[in-house]
């Protein structure tokens, strides 16, 4: 029972150990990336370390050739066996990085040994690169290791590598033969004693380097700390983004659910076409169109442009159509519809939001059409042996604006062959990268292409042309349009 308590125990911290050093699924990449990049750094050095032992070999570097060959030939080893394992896992493993790092500090401990005074650089090395794991825990384990085996180094290169005299008490009348050497040479041309060079070498060598590595590593420890905060919260915000975005499109599916969106609208009725578009500027915009049947003789239409952008002219474009609708539905004249829904809206609107409204009813059975409109744009009327004009309408105040006002109607008569093209101001207000607007003249030229087509393709000459108009440049406003035929 024991053991086995003590096995769980054991278990238990190889776990902890474990997930320690096991990458959040946010750094896993940046982890992956980073292990390619010490192996990158490993197969350098050892190039280096090829074209040093050549050097040394051909008698170019001055140095010991049986000190420098095994020590030389021993990092290469250790290289090329780090560089198996970073390809057989692909340089993505949980413990990767500690022995990444153990191997860069001890590679460069041995170079450092061999090259006392001329190697302080490579002390800092493993250290900068940890801060790259964004872990502040695996940069001090680094900062450690790296200050006892570069002591280490130090004190080997002391007394069995290449030495720095300047560091190496003369005594007075001492002739210097040599500029370097190995200690034996070393105290032979300068006097220098073991104890006096080991002694000379931590203090002016090892320490002075030591300061500077130890602030390196406090800059490096802020580093990664810094750099996993500022990826947390990149991660976080990303997340957000994400989440925004989805709910963004849900809500434009929902507002084109809300919408009429499937044509022929009324396939049983052939006194009459229409036909609908709506591209909002943002995911959800402020536009809308309606139709729909009060009876079987009375068809209403509206469209609307709501003050605003976005999601909050979204939740004010539905609440307004539904009251609109609810008015209609109770067959109201289309002033008294407007002046009822500005009641409404005027009643609770403390973000003091507007709408702009056209709204008509059609007589089916006579082709007359009663219509109102409060602030939007003049509606387009052709005749049936005529072309598309503007008729301009009179004006009534923005839905919203202000409370108690009265709306005003007046009538229109529809042939047979009769079109009646309704839009938002995103249509004529369109501007290209010269910052010029579309227009309403080109609006009415549009429609005027083929004025005999159906709903359907005048819309799309009238969305084909403000593009071909506005080009590359950003679309600032929603882009709505709707189209009636009168047939009987």
């Amino acid at each position: 029972m024991k053991n086995n308590r003590m096995k769980d125990k054991e278990r238990s911290r190889w776990k902890e150990f474990r997930d320690r050093l096991t990458p959040d699924p946010m750094f896993h990449e940046t982890e992956v990336q980073t292990n390619r990049l010490g192996a990158l750094m490993l197969l350098c050095s050892g190039v280096i370390l090829v074209v040093i032992l050549i050097l040394t070999a051909t008698g170019v570097f001055p140095l010991s050739g049986n000190l420098m060959y095994s020590t030389t030939i021993q990092a290469i080893v250790e290289i090329l066996i780090l560089l198996l394992i970073c390809r057989i896992t692909k340089n993505d493993a949980w413990w990767l990085k500690p022995l990444l790092l153990i191997g860069l500090v001890i590679v460069y401990a041995r170079l450092d040994s061999m090259l006392t005074h001329k190697a302080a650089i490579l002390m800092v090395i493993p250290v900068v690169f940890s801060s790259r794991y964004f872990s502040r825990r695996l940069t001090v384990f680094t900062s450690v290791l790296s200050t006892v085996v570069f002591a280490i180094s130090a004190y080997w290169g002391a007394t069995h590598g290449l030495i720095n005299l300047n560091i190496v008490t003369f005594p007075e009348g001492t002739q210097m033969i040599a500029t370097g050497g190995f200690l034996g040479d070393a105290i032979i041309n300068a006097g220098a004693s073991d104890r006096m060079l080991i002694f000379n070498t931590m203090l002016y060598d090892f320490l002075p380097r030591w300061m500077m590595f130890s602030i390196i590593s406090i800059i490096s420890c802020n580093i990664a700390r810094r750099g996993r905060d500022m990826v947390v919260s990149q991660h976080e915000k990303d997340v957000k983004s994400a989440r925004i975005e989805s709910e963004l499109n849900l809500a434009s599916g929902i507002q084109a659910d809300m919408l009429p969106n499937i044509f022929p609208a009324f396939p049983d009725r052939t006194e009459f076409d229409i036909y609908a578009a709506m591209d909002p500027a943002k995911e959800v915009g402020g536009d809308f169109y309606d139709f729909f049947l009060i009876d079987d003789d009375h068809l209403c239409m509206v469209m609307a442009d709501v003050s605003g952008k976005g999601v909050p002219a979204a939740l004010f474009m539905m609440a307004s159509k539904i009251i609109l609708a609810n008015n209609a539905m109770m067959g109201k004249s289309p002033a008294e519809i407007l002046t009822d829904t500005n009641a409404a809206i005027c009643s609770n609107n403390r973000e003091e939001m507007f709408v702009t409204v056209w709204l008509g009813i059609l007589e089916i059975s006579t082709g007359k059409l009663i219509a109102a409109n409060a602030g939007h744009e003049y509606p387009v009327l052709k005749d049936p042996d005529g072309s598309f004009e503007l008729v301009k309408d009179k004006h009534g105040f923005v839905i919203g604006g202000m409370d108690g006002v009265r709306y005003k109607e007046y009538e229109l008569t529809m042939k047979p062959g009769s079109k009646l093209f309704l839009y938002t101001d995103g249509v004529p207000e369109a501007t290209n990268a010269r910052n010029e607007q579309f227009g309403a003249e080109r609006m009415v030229d549009a429609l005027n292409l083929d004025g005999d087509a159906s709903p359907d393709q005048i819309l799309k000459n009238v969305r084909r042309t403000v593009d071909d108009f506005v080009k590359d440049a950003e679309q600032f406003d929603d882009l709505t349009m709707l189209c009636l035929e009168y047939k009987k």
